[in-house]
């Protein structure tokens, strides 16, 4: 995965859950390890669209 901030590549591996503001602690949000840029990961829906119009 790549971070759009910063450009910094980190394998979903290690991808760590985003703790910033606290009121969600399931919200989908993943942060960069580098520069602590929110990601939204991509839903499964999103995903199989995208793969259909590869």
């Amino acid at each position: 995965m790549n971070c759009p901030l910063c450009g910094y590549k980190f394998s979903k591996a290690r991808e760590t859950k985003c703790t910033g503001c606290g009121k969600l602690h399931s919200c989908n949000k993943q942060c960069c390890p580098s520069c602590g840029y929110e990601l939204v990961k991509e839903t499964k829906v999103i995903k199989l669209i995208r793969s259909l119009f590869k």
